[in-house]
Formats: structure tokens, sequence, C-alpha cells
């Protein structure tokens, strides 16, 4: 009877040791930060979670002319619901822009950006730690900001988001993306379509390295905006608890068609 007893006793300690594992890992923090790809995953139900651009500066040069944007505090506020869907929020509150022309004149401008608003639904949940993960994602871009940091007029992005976990320190992405973006003169919209592929290498439970590529096919209906930009990233994330994540990041151009540099810091934190 005493056998009967310790192996129950073992088989519920195991039960509930595995049930905690399974909603540990559920209830991990899940950010879209960093990187040129977006994961998969879906913020928790009932949970919200800002990830905030701390500061980024992106350079552009061409033709003797050069444009340096910084963006201070572009943040994106995710919400779960139902465990499955999120619904989405985002807002640039300040941008600067400094344009060089060949000509030497320099114009300074500092503007509001837009605002989007967008959802994200699970496809294919991901069972375990390893395995296969998939939702879709539509952001609207409200014109509330104004140029040039603001886009000038609405459009609309869909995203596929595709997450592939190996191993617990191996995580391979993909986001297919088509957009109906807003043209470079602020009036009227294009196509736009593409990805994004991305390696991401835990370093150890709290820190991760990034690499990831993107290339997109931009239909600007200006020829001087018109193109086929190519980036390279690479970044890296610090998880100081279960709720926050840091990062720091760079994005370079692969081609003339692609902004120079960029770089960038931000923070996650989930409530």
């Amino acid at each position: 009877m005493r056998w009967l007893i310790r192996v129950l006793a073992c088989s519920v300690a195991c039960v509930a040791s595995a049930a905690q594992a399974e909603d540990s890992n559920a209830d991990r923090l899940c950010s879209e930060r960093p990187g040129l790809t977006t994961t998969a995953c879906i913020t928790a139900a009932g949970r919200l979670q800002t990830e905030t651009g701390l500061a980024s500066w992106t350079l552009e040069q061409g033709d003797g002319e050069r444009t340096d944007t910084v963006l201070i505090g572009d943040t994106l506020v995710r919400y779960g619901v139902g465990g499955k869907t999120e619904l989405r929020l985002g807002w640039s509150p300040y941008g600067f822009a400094r344009d060089r022309d060949a000509d030497g004149s320099v114009k300074r401008t500092s503007r509001v950006g837009d605002a989007t608003v967008g959802v994200k639904t699970s496809v294919v949940e991901r069972k375990g730690d390893t395995g296969l993960a998939m939702s879709m994602l539509v952001d609207a871009v409200l014109p509330i900001g104004r140029r040039p940091i603001g886009a000038g007029d609405w459009g609309v992005t869909f995203q596929l988001p595709v997450t592939y976990r190996t191993s617990d320190k191996i995580s391979l992405q993909a986001t297919p993306i088509v957009a109906a973006a807003v043209n470079d003169d602020g009036r009227g919209r294009h196509s736009l379509y593409g990805s994004a592929v991305e390696i991401e290498y835990s370093l150890s439970d709290a820190v991760k390295a990034d690499l990831s590529a993107q290339v997109t096919r931009d239909d600007d209906p200006d020829p001087q905006v018109r193109g086929t930009p190519a980036l390279g990233s690479i970044a890296l994330s610090w998880q100081p608890s279960s709720n926050m994540q840091l990062d720091l990041g760079t994005n370079v151009g692969l081609n003339r068609a692609a902004p120079d540099v960029a770089v960038y810091a931000g923070v996650s934190h989930r409530f």
C-alpha cells in the first residue's frame, strides 16, 4: 500500500511540474523587438505589453544629399485577447529630420509621427518548446502626424509571421509582407511586398543575438524612390527579468536603394 501511495504522489508531482512548465512557456515574454522580422507569438490573454524604441537614428545619402532621421519614443502597445489574438496600437510621438542638399543648404524639421492600429491572430500554435508557429497580422496607418515624420495618408500592411524553434537555443523566423504603402509625396498608395528572414541564437537564458535580412519591392510612383531595398541587421537583447527586455541593434543597407545605416535601442515591458 505504501508503494502505491508513493507512486501516486510522485505522479501528481510530475504532472503538476509539467503543467507549471507548460504555463511558464505559454506565458513567456513575447517581444517583436529587435530585428527585421516579426515573431509569430501572441501576447498572453489579459496581459498588456509595451515595446518602445527609446531612440533610433537613420542615415540616407546619395548624389551629394544627406538625410538624418531621429525617432524618440516610438511605441507599440499590445493586449492579448482570448489566448490566440492580440489588439495593437502604435504611435511615434516625436521625430526629427535633418536634410542637407547638394548645394550645402540644410533644412531641419521636428514633427509628431503617425499612429497605427492592428490585430494579430495565431494560425498555428507551437506545442512545447520546439516546432512551428504562425500568425496573421494586419496593421493600418492613421495619418495623424505630419511629413516627413508622418506618412501623410493612410496605408495598410499584411504580414504572415512564421517562427520555427529548432531547439532551446536556435529559432528561425520569416515574415512575408504585402502592403498598400503611402506614396513618397504623401498622397495615395502603391504596392510594397517582400520578406524578411532571421536566425536567433540564445547566448544564455537572458541574452539573445539576432541576425536578419530583408528584401522588399517598393513600387512608388516616384522613380527616385522606386526600387528593391535590401537590409541586413544584427541585434542583441537582454532580459533582466521575465517581464522586461532591453535591446540594441543596427541595420545596414545592402544596396543603394536602402538607407545606409540605422542604429536603435529599445525596451519591452509586460504588465
